[in-house]
């Protein structure tokens, strides 16, 4: 391959992507000039080098720049089971000489800033020039909000990660940054916004900054938030925020202090606001409370006393307590008649009292039988008729407010609209009725007569023939959190292997549990909801069990563990319900009664 000179390289080669910018001065995020580099590569005239040139951009710009991590500064900017976007990491070794020659001949500064910072980091560490090329680059970026929010803040960030890493070399680069971010907060008025907040943050992490120009910095804050108090309160209260920081800096205590103070009154005046708008937002009021609390918790004890605010601190109590019991009367609580269930935890008691320590497992595992599904629809069928289900529609809402679940009109169709509704609705009922009556109340007679050792467990899922090879200490642990009463653990370590184990179950039964893309060719397996929606499922798992896997781990209006679980929405409250005691108990049937009629099968045959 010839050795090309820099005259050889047209920098128009790579300028049209920024004719169309919506940013002026070239400052468009890189990341988004990277498909425009990628369309380029289809001309049929494209020479051979300015080919080489496009792909090395191509790479170089698809990545995201992550100015924090020193070691990984680029991260992909799409990543879905095991693949991912380009990163600069990917670039051959002539690919990262070839950007070197590129970056002084590019005019644009974020292009500029990307392409000498991926040669320098992943190439030429010696170039000094060319990492000053970078650090100029990236600080040429305008501290205003058109581009702060959109490559600014990045940019900046990884100008004084540069600088500070060349050392003394880096100081007057630093010096110089940090000298603009200053005449540039000091110059910002309310307009600015969070900008002004985040350029503070920037400057007080990066830069050594001097008592003198601390307090001119913190009174510019407290200016600020004055300014703000009356039309953005919660621009005020960050503006405050900054103000206190700025005044530790400079050993102004007390200055500290009183913005805090004046962060806490902001909130009790935005509570009565929204109390004087609308007198039925006591919730929304109790909020701003409770963040007015924090705020003054935050003072020192001799502070707080000195000033009266722990007197303060008691009425704003008294008033979060008032806001709450209102919040609690405006919400309508529909009751219906108690359940005696004394008789049927009575009778889960001694069905597992006094066996031995695999038949009482055995026997709690079949305290009480799983839904009969034929009835369970029969029933939905009855309730819904006889409501207005049959005229309108219904809605779920979560408990965030979101709405997850739609339903129609029913018709005869079991599978369908409101019949399935009802259904799940129905057996959430079941499942915390079983959980209060029949499972704990049995579960303590159980744990209180045996030992169940992690040890025991493990041999028993080895030997179950529901447990997949290679899961028996994942299904050991997790049923034996549940046994010590760790719901919420044996619920995060089972669910998902109660996914696997219908998977697993499922192919062995012959059923291709995986779709493949018909562009790509791309295998992917199907999710639970849609495995457990095949009809191999309900005759290789039973009616019943399908129902409950169905109701229990994937619906939307039910307790949607498997998905709450996978996707971090797993919250405290669910985390030792009811739904996860019964998954639990469920896993623990699905393990142990296998076992125990292979055993009494066994011990039959031994016996004629």
């Amino acid at each position: 391959m010839s050795e090309e000179t820099d005259e050889e390289i047209d920098p128009s080669w790579w300028a049209a992507p920024f004719e169309s910018t919506p940013e002026p001065g070239g400052f468009e995020a890189p990341e988004i000039l990277s498909s425009s580099f990628e369309a380029f590569l289809e001309g049929s005239d494209i020479g051979e080098l300015q080919r080489r040139i496009l792909e090395a951009l191509t790479i170089a710009t698809s990545a995201m720049l992550v100015p924090d991590n020193w070691l990984e500064p680029y991260e992909p900017a799409m990543q879905f089971r095991g693949r991912r976007t380009a990163i600069p990491s990917d670039l051959d070794a002539e690919q990262v000489a070839l950007l070197a020659r590129l970056a002084p001949l590019i005019a644009q500064p974020t292009l500029q800033a990307r392409v000498a910072d991926v040669a320098w980091f992943y190439g030429a560490r010696g170039n000094v020039q060319l990492l000053d090329l970078a650090i100029d680059a990236y600080q040429a970026t305008p501290l205003e909000s058109h581009t702060w929010f959109s490559v600014g803040r990045d940019s900046w960030r990884r100008a004084f990660e540069l600088a500070q890493r060349r050392g003394k070399a880096g100081r007057e680069q630093v010096e110089r940054m940090g000298k603009a971010l200053q005449e540039r907060v000091l110059a910002s008025d309310v307009e600015d916004g969070f900008m002004t907040t985040e350029l503070s943050d920037l400057l007080r992490e990066s830069v050594r900054i001097d008592a003198e120009m601390a307090l001119k910095l913190a009174e510019h804050f407290v200016a600020l938030a004055a300014t703000a108090a009356e039309t953005r309160p919660r621009l005020a209260r960050h503006l405050e925020r900054q103000a206190s920081a700025w005044f530790r800096r400079c050993s102004g205590a007390d200055a500290a202090h009183k913005c805090i103070a004046r962060i806490a009154e902001s909130y009790v005046a935005e509570a009565d606001q929204r109390l004087a708008a609308d007198p039925s937002a006591a919730m929304v009021a109790g909020l701003f409370l409770e963040n007015a609390i924090a705020a003054i918790r935050e003072l020192p004890r001799k502070y707080r006393e000195v000033n009266g605010l722990d007197r303060r601190l008691n009425e704003l109590r008294d008033r979060l307590s008032d806001s709450r019991e209102a919040s609690l009367e405006a919400m309508i609580r529909i009751e219906s008649d108690a359940v005696d269930l004394t008789e049927y935890a009575a009778a889960a008691r001694t069905r597992v009292s006094g066996k031995q320590q695999l038949e009482a497992l055995a026997h709690f595992s079949t305290v009480h039988p799983l839904t009969d599904a034929e009835q369970a629809y029969a029933a939905a069928k009855e309730q819904v008729a006889g409501s207005l289900a049959q005229i309108f529609g219904g809605a779920t809402y979560s408990h965030d407010g979101r709405k997850v679940a739609a339903t129609g009109g029913a018709t005869d169709n079991e599978n369908d609209g409101r019949i399935w509704s009802q259904v799940v609705r129905t057996f959430g009922i079941r499942v915390e009725m079983l959980g209060a009556g029949i499972i704990l109340p049995a579960q303590e007679v159980l744990t209180f007569e045996h030992r169940y050792s992690l040890e025991y467990l493990t041999i028993l899922c080895a030997e179950s023939p529901t447990i997949p090879t290679g899961h028996v200490g994942l299904w050991a642990k997790g049923l034996w959190h549940g046994l010590n009463g760790d719901y919420a653990s044996a619920a995060s370590v089972l669910v998902p292997q109660l996914e696997h184990l219908v998977r697993q179950h499922l192919k062995e039964f012959g059923v291709h549990t995986q779709t493949v893309d018909d562009e790509t060719g791309v295998e992917s397996e199907k999710s639970l909801s849609a495995l457990l929606g095949l009809p191999q499922a309900t005759e290789m798992l039973g009616a019943g069990i399908t129902l409950e896997l169905r109701a229990l781990l994937t619906e939307q209006e039910g307790a949607n563990l498997r998905n709450h679980v996978a996707h971090g929405l797993f919250n405290d409250a669910e985390a030792w319900s009811y739904s996860a005691v019964y998954a639990w108990w469920l896993c623990l049937r699905l393990a142990v009664v296998p076992l125990w009629q292979m055993r009494e099968e066994a011990a039959e045959f031994a016996e004629n």
